[in-house]
């Protein structure tokens, strides 16, 4: 579906399509729908994000260490004496 629209600030338009890296005016406006609808989408469609709270890391990564010192070397070199036979 095709929209005339007038614009009469077209210094703007101009920024915008620059700021954008657009190349058409039409484009421009379609990139700059996108953006809007992107931050004013409302709340509850957001929240659906399956991402984990920064808590979750936090705790995870201020455990110590689960692997005994060296493990991770010797398993490099377990897997590579393997791979020659």
């Amino acid at each position: 579906m095709s929209v005339v629209v007038e614009i009469e600030n077209t210094v703007n338009l101009k920024r915008a399509r620059t700021l954008l890296g657009a190349n058409s005016d039409g484009e421009t406006l379609e990139m700059a729908l996108e953006k809007v609808i992107e931050v004013y989408e409302p709340q509850t469609t957001k929240s659906e994000s399956t991402e984990l709270p920064d808590e979750y890391w936090e705790a995870l990564f201020s455990q110590e260490p689960m692997l005994p010192a060296g493990s991770t070397s010797q398993a490099v070199i377990d897997d590579r004496n393997e791979a020659r036979y």
